[in-house]
């Protein structure tokens, strides 16, 4: 399978591997690959669009940053979780991303950090995403914001975005209007096309650490909704699934979207051609991350005016 990788990304992939030389994250101490991790997002984010408003909440011992474009419409908001394989990055690596999304999409967003396996496996990651989308709602409600929301996550932060849905399912608790699940991983192990032509190296995330990220994760446990493509998916609001061509858990959105259609849910699957795990938080330095955080907004937009009365 020939893949042209954007130039662009291939510049700031250099210019990361400059900041912190090479390393593996899968044989350093935890605080050691994060340190480096968070330091080459870092390097991306300097901080661009302004906003009206940022917040800083503790919630729980774990933030929660508010972001209120200038031109904030008070008809719904976003609620969104990075991703880093369970293992590292937090609202700052993904600041910039967060305030062009809320930017282009015109609404409030929330971004949420959570506590890492594999010091803090499944499901206290995801407890951690539920505690702080518990205080959201809640806040949204005292800034006006409504009762539409829309769940968004990148990687890892998209296989709990899509947890958080079933678990508000399950409950009986108000869903949100739709998600928005970008480069996700949903299932480990999977023998897939996107495996076979991008995990063995030369794209970025491989399979063998995409692996070693979901064993810190599960830790042993075989619980459905860690997996979620696994999961039942009947009763989901329509999901926006972003793929980035050249990735090893590309086909993870594909075979998710293929399930959410069996179960009867509208799947839109937008493929970024040139473009490779995790660059979403290179806009600053790359046209096509600048595009498709435009093509997010507008996802996010449209799902925002879906009922499902």
């Amino acid at each position: 399978m020939g893949v042209t990788i954007d130039p662009e990304i291939l510049a700031v992939r250099a210019a990361m591997a400059a900041v912190t030389g090479p390393f593996d994250v899968t044989r350093l101490p935890p605080a050691e690959g994060r340190r480096l991790i968070d330091a080459a997002a870092a390097s991306l984010n300097d901080g661009e669009p302004a906003m009206a408003r940022i917040e800083d909440h503790d919630v729980g011992g774990q933030r929660v940053r508010l972001y209120l474009p200038r031109e904030a419409a008070p008809h719904g908001f976003l609620f969104y979780l990075h991703g880093g394989g369970w293992f590292a990055c937090d609202v700052d690596t993904h600041d910039r991303m967060l305030r062009l999304l809320a930017q282009q999409s015109g609404i409030a967003a929330f971004s949420a950090d959570y506590r890492h396996a594999p010091e803090h496996p499944y499901p206290t990651p995801l407890d951690d995403a539920a505690r702080a989308w518990d205080w959201a709602e809640q806040h949204a409600r005292r800034l006006g914001l409504g009762d539409r929301f829309v769940f968004a996550g990148d990687s890892a932060g998209a296989n709990m975005a899509l947890a958080l849905t079933l678990r508000l399912r399950d409950a009986g608790r108000p869903m949100p209007r739709g998600g928005a699940l970008l480069y996700g991983c949903f299932a480990p192990g999977l023998d897939t096309g996107s495996r076979r032509a991008f995990g063995a190296g030369g794209y970025g995330l491989t399979h063998a650490r995409m692996q070693w990220y979901w064993g810190n994760y599960l830790a042993g446990t075989s619980a459905v909704e860690a997996t979620p493509l696994h999961a039942d998916l009947a009763g989901l609001p329509p999901q926006f699934l972003g793929i980035a061509e050249a990735d090893t858990v590309a086909d993870d959105s594909r075979l998710l979207a293929a399930r959410l259609s069996a179960a009867g849910v509208a799947a839109e699957l937008k493929v970024w051609p040139g473009a490779v795990h995790g660059f979403l938080q290179m806009s600053r330095d790359t046209a096509i991350a600048r595009a498709a955080i435009g093509d997010v907004a507008a996802a996010v937009r449209r799902l925002l005016a879906y009922s499902s009365r």
